[in-house]
Parts: C-alpha cells; structure tokens; sequence
C-alpha cells in the first residue's frame, strides 16, 4: 500500500511537471521560470506554517488525507479553468501550485512510512516502496506522452486529479481510515510541554540539533544545486521546441526512460548498495554525479550534454538518493520527526529552489549568462553539498548510538538508583536506623580502595547498638581519622567489653598510647585484648620495641583452646596484618585453625601483609564458599608476583574447576599489563563456561585499564571460533527437529547455550571495538521493542567490517530463521550434520558440561542406543550435572528397553 500511494503520487506529480512546464514555457521565456520557483519557495513556508497548525487539531491520518483530497479538487478546478476560461495567471499559479504539490505530496508518504516502519524493516521496505515511486515516474512520463498525442497537454490536468483522488482514498486506507495518531510514548503533546506550536518551534527543532542541521543542509544544497540544473535543462529544450504539445512529449519521453534506469537502479543497486556500503558513502553518489555531469556540460555545452546532467540527477535523486535520505530520519524519535521532517522537506528545500531561483534570475535574466555559464556556479554548490553529505554521515552513526544508549540508561535507573543509596545512607538520619542497615552500610564503606573518613561515620559512635559503634571505630582506625580521639578516651569506659577493647587498640596504634598505662588507670579488660594491646605497642618501631617478647605474648595467644580461644585467636589474626611480618609461623598456623571467623581474619591478614609464601595455601582456600570472597581479594592485594601461580592453575584441568573459575576475578583485581596477558594466555578455553569467564575478565580489565594492549589477532581467531560455534549450535538444532515448545527440555537448555554463546561473541567484539558502545547495542537486541531492537541492528550493521558483518547479522536479525540459520552455517562450517543421533553425538561430546548434559538428556529422551557407550562414560564426568542428566537417561533407556 506504501509503495501504491507513491506510485499514484509521484505519477501525478510528474504529469503535473509535464504539463507545467510546456504550458508555462509556451507561454513565457525561459528567463521566467525563475519567477515561478522563487513564489514556489515562499509559498511552500506558509503552507508548512498551516500544515502544523493544522496537525494540532486533528490526527494523522486525516491530515494526510484531508491534504490529497485538497490537491485532488484544486487540480480538477485548473483542468476547467484550462478548458474553457484560460485566465493569463492560470499556468503561472499552476505552476507555482505544481511545485507545491511536490514537495508535500511525496513527504506524506514517506512521513506515514516513517511512521508505521522501524530502521530494519525501513531498510528492506524502502527500496520497494521507492520503486513504487519510480514507476510512477515512468507510468507519468509514459501517460504524458501517449495523452498529449490523443487529447492535448490541458488534458494531463485531469489525469492528474484522477490519480489523486485514487490516491486519497489508499492513503485512509493505510492509515486506518484517518485514525493514525503518534502513540503516548512519542506524542508530543503529552511530554513536557512539547506541544508543537508552529513553524517556530520546527526551526527551534532543527537548529537546536546537530544532526538535523546537517540533513537540512544536505536537502538545502541539493535542493539549490536541482534548480540549477533543472533550469538548464528546461532552457535548452525550449530552445529546439516549436510548441506545447511538443514539449510536453519530449518532457514524457525524457520521465519515461529515466524512470526505467531509475527503477533498474532502484531493484538492482539500492539494497544492496546500503548493506554493502553503509548510508554514508552511498549519500555521495548524487552529488558526485551531478559535479560530473555540471562539468561536462561546461566543456561541451550541448543538449545531449544538459541531458546526461539532468538525466544523472533524475535517476538517482528519485532511487539510490532518496531511499538513503529517509533512512537519515529514522534513528529521531516521531516528535523530533513531525517538527523537523515537515520543515527540512518543504521549507528547507523549497528555500533552496527559491535561492536557486534567484540566482538563475541575477545570472540568466539579468547578466545574460547561458545554461553553461550557470555550470560555475554549480559546481562550488555541488562541493558544499559533498561537505553537508560527510557531517550528516557521521552524525548518523552518532545519533544511533545515542538512540541505543538512551534506551539502555532508561532501563537501568533501578541500578543506579541503588547505586546512589549506598552514599544517601550516610547522610539520611543513620542514628536512628536499624543497626543491621548501618552495619551492611559501614561494610560497604570499609571495602572501598580509596577510604576516607566520612563525618556522620564521627556520630555513629554515639549509636546506641554496642556492634555499631565498636564497627564505627574499626573503620575510623583504618582511616587514621585522629580528630575522634577525645571521643574514643570515653569509649574506653564504655559499658560493653568489645567497644571498650576497640577503643584500647585505637588509641595504642594512634595515640602512641602504652596499653598497661591504660589497663592501670582504667582496669576490667578482657584478657585477649590487654595481650593484643601490649603486643602491639612492643612490636612497634621505636623504644620499646621488643619483637622477642611480642613473639611469646602472640604464640601464646595462638595456643588458646578454652572457652575464649576462638575469640583470642580471631583478634590474633587481625592483628598480624598490622603489625609487622616478622612473627612466622603464627599466620600459616591461623589459616589452618578449624573456626571459620579465625581463618578469615587470617587470610584478609596475609593480604594486607601481601605474603605471596601463603598464595598456594590461598588458592586452597578459593575452593571453600565460605572463604572463596576474602581469598580472592588477599590473592590481588599480591599483585604481579602471584600471577605466574594464578595462570599456571587457570590453564590446568587438573586444578578442578571451582578453583580455576574463582582465578579470572583476581586477574581482573590486580588490573595490571602482566594480569590482562595471563588472562589472553588462556582465552582458548574449551571449557565454555570458563571461557566466558575469561573473556568477561578481559572486557573489566579493558575497561579499567583502556591503555593495556591487547592481541588483536588472537582475540579475532577466538571471535572466529566462537561465531562458528554459534552456527553449528543452530545446526545441532535443526537437525533434532525439535518442538517450538519453549520448555521443550533439550530445546531450552540449547537456547540457553545459544544466548551465552553470542554473549561471548558479544564482549569480545567489546575488545576489538572498545570505542563502540556495544553494551548498549547487546541490550537493544534483546528488547521487545522493535525500533530499539532494529535500531541496534543497524548500528552493528553500519560499524563492523564487511566480512564479520556478513556472518554476524544473519545471526542476530530476528527475520532470518533457525532453519536459513542452519542453511548458512552449512556453507561456512563446510560440514552438516546429517541426523538427530550425529546432533546429539556432537552435544555429548562438548567440552561444556552444560551441552554434553543436554545431549545426555537427549540419547534419554529420544532413546538413542547407538550412544550407549557415550552415556555410561558420563556417569563419570567429574561434573555432577552430566552425572544425574547421565544416570536419569540411563534409567529412561531401562524403562523403554522393558516396555
């Protein structure tokens, strides 16, 4: 229908064109015509100033249909006025109305396309709405020619409001008889005031944006540098013409065939000029043309030479070009496209035409140059027009990527949200909040890298939980806030033992304080913290430094096994950390006590003494849930002397995969050259899941640390690999024959593998892309929104290579099927896979747990005994998924057996 109410449109505009022009040209010079356009381009402002008046009243779709339904009757009142009273003002107005007609009518229809197509399906609809368009062109030029030979040029008037009448009453059609409305989302009215009050807020539109003062600069230029050459043109026919009728045939003819080159250009070249070349290079194409065609007629001078030019400009204006200039609008959202399309397509162009106007009245009428003369002007045109062409190509590619962004932050404001509480909790009332709430607060504060002291941390010190304030002073001594010591002097006093020992340790690592000195003024101190206290004020550099006797008060500490043992020791491994690394073997002994609180105290000390002697007793560590987050972090406190050990056990399957999974985070926290390397060094996995791992380290580290250089060769094999791997997946599918049942077992837990498959393909287009923001464009494809998810499509389409787009696309557009999906794969993997039992044979043979148990599940499931030796070698896997999905299908193929 789209393409239809082109056709009709475009076919009665070039009959009005036809008609127009001889009958304007029978009646006056050429030198005239410049009259006309300029009247044509102020008029076109005031008709744009009405339509948007007139869009604040009623919908849409009654718009566009009122409006054809308008041109449709004035055009039968000309045909009337031709026939019987012929007015000497009649061809001029005609004209000028003519003129007006074309730029409206065509922009409503691309405008209702706009609106009902998103960017992908715009991409591929375009090109055949815009042959709708040219085969107007033809069927016009064609209708002029054979209806001026049997009835006259004055006929072509009637025609002409024939063929819109037919065209009103499609267009009601399409949209929805008149109904067509923006939706809520995109409404003007209904966001923020945006309501749109004419022709000022339009201009407000375009001058406000980059991107759009770019396209309106592309119409303009082109526009101007049209007039140009249409004058030319026009003044060189008349030229060789005798009469109306005569031209009007030569003008038939002339539509006629370059609607065909138009259409040929349009079926064969448009499409796939876009995929293979992108919007940008391909919006040069005209404007090179015409300067081609400009210059030729410079040297030669001809009609033959006027008609390469205008011809040039025909073919492609209304194929290659126009389809790339509406695909410019689509990245806007529909308020941005109702203000600034409306005025770049009719005010802006026809500005051009009227300065074109204006220029051909001072050069031609006035100066007397000739056609070929007006070329040098042309031709600097054409360069501005090339330049306007460039910055619009490359605020396409920007504006996309804001469009894709938007969508992204819009959906992630929880996370953010939850982001700025974490600080908001300390500046909203913290005294009188719950004591578990401060405490998972004063812990997140305590894990930062760079801590400070916060002063409403000063208040809670006050608070009335004991834990509370003995936490408060934790974290204020590991600041080294001192501005809190005549506050901790009267902690020492307080009413729980804990709070009292915190402030003890405080005041003797701050205030220089000597702990027996306090135990006599002040007395009723728990054992542990009086021995914790007096060690460390000996181990301390300085007079009373005495490491011996230090030692024995430590190893007595550590011997503890009575009621308060546990306690003794916990406070004996925080304390190693601070003091100095001169007391093994008490913290080895520490990582091995059997009371979980110990052991953590112990190894967050080994990290903060940076003991890279201990690393391997931590990666033991790394193994345990419990202990797994503070060996992690005490391994990166060691830095690159640790990563030799790290990537030694993350290449080595015989380290067991709960280690080796826990070892790309630590990479990723030290964050240094040596750190991305170990972490590249592995980055061919077989194991998927790990992989992923891996490759999600190297995307935090790049991240972190955007100056580390990474492989590109190898992280473009390891892409190769992965894509491949993606379409054998779909191969493996099609060749189950699987249900379209979504909780289909097999069928879901193959989706699963699917999704995490271009999730890796994904971070690692991250890498060798770090300037895109891919993120975004991942997020966009798994919207429900159509606009966003094609608007994302397009992006990737326009930023990857040739070569890596022509493989990844077909994977990630949704109007490609898992069958066309296999059928690809077929020709790049060079293999198939023949049958359902090869298919599950390819899963049970994986590397990935989780794909050898879904092939498990399948020789259950679909009874496949040839496989039997394969399953029963499952029952062995060292993963305990494969072992249960292996021993339930082996119980499944028993149950069969017997039936």
């Amino acid at each position: 229908p789209l393409s239809a109410c082109l056709f009709l449109t475009i076919s009665a505009y070039v009959i009005g064109k036809v008609a127009r022009d001889a009958l304007f040209l029978a009646q006056f010079q050429a030198v005239r015509l410049p009259y006309a356009d300029i009247a044509s381009g102020v008029l076109v402002g005031f008709v744009a100033v009405l339509y948007l008046r007139l869009r604040r009243r009623v919908s849409l779709g009654n718009l566009l249909v009122g409006s054809s339904l308008f041109f449709a009757v004035t055009c039968g009142l000309f045909w009337v006025l031709a026939r019987h009273d012929r007015p000497v003002w009649l061809y001029p107005v005609f004209y000028v109305w003519v003129g007006v007609f074309g730029v409206v009518g065509p922009t409503q229809v691309w405008t209702l396309a706009n609106y009902l197509l998103t960017t992908r399906e715009a991409k591929r609809i375009f090109g055949m709405v815009g042959g709708g368009g040219i085969s107007g062109w033809i069927f016009g030029g064609y209708f002029s020619k054979i209806a001026t030979q049997t009835f006259g040029t004055q006929s072509l008037l009637l025609a002409m409001a024939v063929l819109l009448l037919i065209c009103s009453a499609l267009m009601a059609v399409v949209s929805k008889g008149g109904e067509l409305e923006i939706n809520a989302a995109d409404n003007p009215a209904a966001i923020g005031g945006l309501s749109q009050r004419g022709l000022q807020d339009s201009l407000r539109s375009v001058f406000s944006s980059p991107y759009l003062r770019a396209i309106a600069a592309v119409i303009f230029a082109s526009s101007f540098a049209t007039t140009l050459t249409g004058w030319q043109f026009k003044a060189l026919v008349k030229q060789f013409s005798v009469n109306q009728d005569a031209m009007a045939i030569f003008f038939g003819d002339f539509y006629f065939y370059a609607g065909l080159l138009a259409l040929l250009f349009q079926l064969l070249l448009t499409t796939r000029l876009l995929r293979r070349f992108g919007i940008g290079p391909i919006l040069f194409v005209l404007p090179l043309v015409v300067l081609a065609g400009s210059a030729g007629l410079i040297v030669w001078g001809t009609v033959a030479a006027a008609l390469f030019l205008k011809g040039g400009d025909q073919v492609l204006r209304y194929s290659i070009d126009r389809s790339t200039i509406e695909l410019l609008y689509l990245p806007l959202p529909n308020r941005v496209k109702m203000r600034a399309k409306w005025l770049i397509d009719t005010v802006v162009w026809r500005l051009g035409d009227g300065l074109g106007g204006v220029v051909v009245l001072i050069f031609a009428a006035q100066l007397r140059w000739t056609p070929r003369q007006i070329s040098w002007i042309a031709i600097p045109l054409v360069l501005v027009w090339m330049a306007a062409v460039y910055v619009a190509g490359k605020q396409y590619f920007v504006v996309l990527q804001e469009t894709i962004s938007q969508h992204r932050l819009d959906s992630e404001q929880a996370t953010l949200a939850l982001d700025r509480s974490t600080t908001d909790l300390f500046s909203k009332n913290i005294l009188a909040s719950d004591p578990a709430e401060v405490l998972y607060a004063l812990s997140l504060f305590e894990v930062e890298r760079k801590r400070v002291a916060h002063p409403v941390i000063r208040g809670l010190l006050n608070h009335p939980a004991p834990e509370v304030r003995q936490k408060a002073i934790s974290v204020l001594s590991a600041v080294g806030d001192k501005a809190v010591l005549p506050s901790i002097e009267g902690l020492l006093r307080d009413p729980d033992q804990n709070v009292r020992t915190e402030a003890m340790l405080y005041l003797v690592y701050h205030a220089n304080v000597d702990p027996l000195t306090l135990l006599a003024e002040i007395g009723d101190y728990a054992d542990f913290s009086v021995r914790s206290a007096i060690a460390a004020y000996l181990a301390r550099p300085g007079e009373a430094q005495n490491i011996e006797t230090a030692r024995h008060i430590l190893t007595a500490m550590s011997r503890e096994s009575d009621v308060n043992g546990q306690r003794t020791r916990q406070e004996l491994a925080r304390l190693l950390g601070e003091l100095p690394d001169c007391f093994d073997p008490l913290l080895p002994t520490l990582l091995a006590d059997p009371a979980p609180l110990v052991v953590r105290e112990a190894i967050r000390s080994a990290g903060a003494l940076q003991k890279v002697s201990l690393a391997e007793r931590l990666l033991e560590l790394l193994r345990h849930p419990e202990f797994t987050s503070d060996a992690a972090q005490a391994l990166a406190q060691f830095g690159d002397p640790v990563i030799a050990l790290l990537s030694q056990h993350l290449g080595d399957p015989a380290s067991g995969m709960d280690l080796r999974r826990g070892i790309p985070l630590i990479l990723v926290r030290i964050g240094t050259p040596a750190a991305a390397q170990a972490v590249l060094d592995n980055l061919l996995e077989r194991d998927t899941g790990l992989r992923f791992q891996i490759i999600s380290a190297l995307n935090k580290i790049h991240q972190l640390h955007p100056e580390i250089q990474l492989d590109t060769p190898l992280l473009e094999t390891v892409l190769a690999a992965e894509v491949m791997g993606h379409y054998r997946s779909y191969q493996i599918q099609q060749a189950l024959g699987l249900t379209s049942d979504p909780h289909e077992p097999v069928r879901h837990a193959l989706q699963e593998s699917i999704q995490q498959e271009l999730e890796r393909i994904f971070r690692l287009l991250g890498l060798l892309y770090p300037h895109l923001d891919l993120h975004s464009v991942y997020f966009g494809l798994q919207s429900n929104n159509a606009t966003v998810y094609d608007n994302a499509l397009e992006f990737l389409e326009d930023a990857l290579k040739s070569q890596l787009r022509a493989v990844l696309v077909p994977l990630l557009d949704g109007k490609v099927s898992p069958k066309q999906r296999a059928a690809i794969a077929e020709r790049l993997v060079r293999s198939r896979v023949e049958s359902r039992e090869q298919a599950v044979a390819e899963l049970v043979a994986s590397d990935d747990p989780w794909l050898k148990s879904c092939g498990a599940y399948a020789i259950g499931t679909f009874a496949i005994r040839s496989l039997d030796v394969e399953l029963k070698q499952c029952l062995e896997h060292p993963d305990q998924l494969v072992r249960e999905t292996a021993r339930a299908a082996c119980l499944r193929l028993e149950a069969t057996a017997g039936f």
